[in-house]
């Protein structure tokens, strides 16, 4: 896993005062390479040990792995000083790179399992990924699509523990969607986020995380916009996937 994940990951497992350094290292990221853990624990006020500690918590040997992991992904990212077009086609070569060494059994038992399947997008874009992914799961699983802030009211009462909601959003950072997953892990519901690759709490609220690669336009090309294509590549692996995970289940 990438370091965004674990801290996704584990989240709910880190003390109080490791949940602050994880808040503290997501906006510090540069500092952290550069210093040594003396230099970073000051920083942070924190001990030399509870950093250590921290990393450890990740999986991790200690603050010097997870500063060499921390580099080698900054590394990948900055290597994308090309044209945008290929910056773009790097992206989607990446997240599948990711996606193919990622482990889905466990979300796919879940989607196979549950009664009835929920997809919330919360944004536009969001919103057109849950239609997309209730059209392409028709021939394999009823999904159904919800969208708009409107319908979490009614998804938090509707949605049982015998349920599944899968959350799309883009920063897995609006008060709608983090309330909705709060409320949906209160009720002991299953949920599944669908985020960019970052630390978010979104992801942090739910028992299954999927990550897209997301890329913004640089400012010198003078417009907003962020590409959705990851969303439906993401939704095209998972079914394609999850055929192959029934195929599998059916031969046993």
């Amino acid at each position: 896993m990438r370091v965004d994940e674990l801290l996704n990951y584990y989240y709910e497992d880190f003390s109080e005062n490791e949940k602050y350094v994880c808040h503290y290292l997501t906006e510090h990221y540069r500092d952290c390479v550069k210093k040594t853990i003396d230099e970073f624990a000051s920083d942070c006020n924190v001990s030399k040990t509870l950093l250590v500690r921290f990393a450890q918590k990740l999986g991790l040997s200690g603050y010097s792995e997870l500063k060499a992991r921390l580099k080698i992904e900054m590394q990948e990212q900055e290597g994308a000083v090309k044209g945008i077009l290929q910056t773009m086609t790097d992206s989607y070569h990446k997240m599948m790179d990711d996606l193919n060494k990622k482990n889905l059994t466990s979300f796919f038992e879940k989607l196979y399992s549950a009664k009835r399947v929920f997809v919330f997008g919360s944004g536009s874009s969001q919103a057109r990924a849950a239609s997309e992914m209730k059209r392409i799961f028709l021939p394999a699983r009823e999904i159904i699509n919800l969208h708009g802030h409107d319908m979490c009211y009614g998804l938090k009462k509707i949605a049982s523990s015998k349920d599944l909601v899968i959350i799309i959003s883009l920063s897995g950072e609006s008060e709608t969607v983090v309330e909705l997953a709060r409320a949906l892990r209160t009720g002991n519901i299953q949920t599944v986020s669908i985020t960019a690759l970052a630390n978010n709490r979104l992801a942090a609220l739910c028992e299954e995380n999927l990550y897209i690669n997301s890329v913004r336009l640089p400012v010198k090309y003078k417009i907003d916009y962020e590409s959705s294509t990851p969303y439906f590549i993401l939704i095209e692996y998972l079914y394609l996937s999850y055929q192959n995970y029934l195929i599998h289940r059916e031969s046993k």
